[in-house]
């Protein structure tokens, strides 16, 4: 179990490896973390969703009580 857990290890280790040759070479070549926000939020509204964070703190808190109520009602 050991060696197949080295083995996910090494591979997880090679594409964080990867993924940050990657952003050196991107940054290198002229890449601008502000245009990269930018496309993404326009594409996925990424600010909206920091706005709303209230509301999913809330629904968050609201399911939990809604579990412990279901499960104190079992004893």
């Amino acid at each position: 179990m050991s060696k197949g857990w080295r083995i996910i290890g090494g591979l997880v280790l090679m594409l964080v490896l990867l993924g940050a040759l990657c952003i050196g070479v991107g940054f290198m070549t002229g890449g601008d973390i502000v245009e990269v926000y930018t496309s993404l939020n326009d594409k996925y509204q990424l600010s909206g969703i920091w706005d709303r964070r209230a509301e999913y703190v809330d629904w968050g808190v609201t399911a939990f009580q809604n579990i412990v109520a279901g499960v104190r009602g079992l004893f």
